[in-house]
């Protein structure tokens, strides 16, 4: 079984780990920070016998510098000696020659200079293994033995990656992600310039996204740190290979991020989303709804809260089960996917303008976007429109959810877009309380199963063991107690 580690920032987890598993690819563990992967070694949670892709600069300071990135390799080549790395690194990397012969000899050739990433592009990295061959031209052949030659020819100039022409700007009403105008290029790109990407096969295109921001810490303490990480790494580091058949989920503990809006911004995309949290929740899970300004998020503050609106204290509340971030509060995808959720809904709105990332690139970068259309036949022509704005790749990565739908439009968009992922939404009166048939609709979308015991339930059954076994107590105690005559 082909198994995958992802060493990345959340968003990029989040965006990378739907393209591989698309293409059958099995996420074995998941972690946002080089630190917490090495710490990951004393707890076993690394399995050495899958590929792992590292984010060069995950959890570091920006610009990365060179010294830092080998640091890191060189804690974890000491635990995986012989796994397969495949590093992404800021194309400025590229040009210094003493850091790319230190990774070499390490045994990590799959560097990629790169700050893009495309589906089709990432499964070649995985597809095609780099040697050390491959670097010839940059660091030199190897002096043979007995060499009859003075000194060696310098190493050839390293020429800039071309990049691929990007796609003309669509209309400006369009589902797909905004492209930037085309520029004349003369040279190297600016610093800090990236280009949008293109979608990749199975929906693994990425947007280009905001570095992070730069760590205050003394190099000193950066020093510690990396005394502390390698303290940390177990002495044995001869790691057994796990089976196939028991390839450990370990990053089943990230919430799954489902984000939802509207084809048209008119359709009820609020009744979709309360209808698959309550769904989620009736099956045992733990779901947050988001959303940025939603009225109907306030009424249920009232309802909860009992009118105590100006409550600074508290950012969310729970509602039949369902945690809601409450109206007016900002919320950052980083910090929530580091939560104990288990699903995170984004109540988008991709067609007006938010506070920092836009909602269509919050939209496109969840796990599974969810496009809410209107399927009454007179809006048959209109849906078409919108959906004719997005390429083949991008429309099979998006599920679209009609309501007030018919079957007609439905055998209509399977014959006008074969590719796309088309359902009728239930009929609802009430989607806080979805009845059973509505929570095995959910089940089906969302590809998820009743949990068998839930943490509520735990707790209940473990309180009313406790109460009985004192009370069994209590009576053999009063057994014991001599009779007073």
């Amino acid at each position: 079984m082909k198994s995958v580690h992802l060493v990345c920032s959340p968003d990029l987890i989040m965006l990378l780990s739907r393209s591989l598993e698309n293409e059958g690819y099995v996420i074995s563990g998941k972690h946002s920070t080089l630190h917490s992967f090495i710490r990951g070694f004393s707890s076993k949670e690394v399995d050495p016998s899958s590929i792992v892709i590292i984010e060069g600069g995950a959890g570091l300071s920006t610009p990365v510098k060179s010294a830092e990135v080998v640091s890191f390799m060189t804690l974890i080549r000491k635990y995986l000696k012989a796994t397969r790395l495949i590093v992404q690194l800021d194309p400025a990397l590229k040009t210094d020659i003493e850091f790319i012969r230190t990774m070499v000899n390490m045994n990590i050739h799959d560097l990629q200079f790169t700050t893009e990433f495309r589906g089709e592009e990432l499964l070649n990295w995985i597809r095609e293994k780099k040697t050390t061959r491959d670097y010839y031209s940059i660091l030199g052949k190897k002096k043979r033995l007995f060499s009859f030659k003075g000194s060696t020819a310098a190493p050839a100039p390293v020429q800039p990656m071309e990049e691929s022409e990007q796609a003309a700007a669509r209309t400006v009403d369009s589902l797909a992600r905004p492209q930037p105008a085309a520029s004349p290029r003369t040279g190297a790109a600016p610093a800090g310039v990236r280009q949008a990407p293109s979608s990749g096969s199975g929906g693994g295109g990425a947007a280009p996204r905001p570095r992070p921001t730069a760590r205050t810490e003394a190099p000193a303490a950066d020093a510690r740190t990396l005394e502390s990480l390698e303290r940390s790494i177990p002495v044995e580091s001869q790691q057994q290979p796990s089976l196939a058949g028991t390839a450990r989920l370990l990053g089943s503990q990230v919430p799954l991020v489902i984000g939802i809006c509207g084809a048209g911004g008119e359709e009820d995309v609020g009744a979709a989303a309360f209808l698959l949290a309550a769904g989620l929740a009736d099956l045992g899970w733990k779901p947050l709804v988001c959303g940025d300004n939603r009225p109907e998020i306030s009424s249920l503050e009232q309802i909860v809260f009992e009118g105590e609106q100006e409550d600074s204290t508290s950012t969310m509340f729970e509602y039949e089960g369902v945690t809601f971030y409450r109206r007016g509060y900002a919320w950052d995808i980083s910090e929530l996917l580091a939560s104990d959720f288990t699903h995170i809904i984004l109540w988008l709105d991709i067609h007006q303008e938010r506070k920092g990332i836009s909602g269509l690139e919050l939209w496109w970068n969840s796990q599974i976007p969810i496009l809410i259309g209107n399927g009454a036949m007179w809006k048959y022509e209109l849906l078409k429109e919108k959906l004719n704005t997005l390429n083949p790749y991008e429309r099979k990565r998006c599920r679209l959810l009609l309501e007030n739908g018919h079957q007609e439009v439905l055998h209509m968009l399977k014959k006008d877009f074969p590719e796309i992922q088309a359902m009728l939404m239930p009929a609802h009166q009430d989607p806080l309380y979805p009845d059973k048939a509505a929570v095995e609709w959910v089940m089906k979308l969302l590809s998820v199963q009743k949990k068998l015991i839930r943490k509520q339930t735990l707790l209940w059954a473990i309180a009313g063991t406790v109460l009985f076994v004192t009370l069994l107590l209590i009576g053999i105690g009063f057994s014991f107690v001599p009779q007073s005559r």
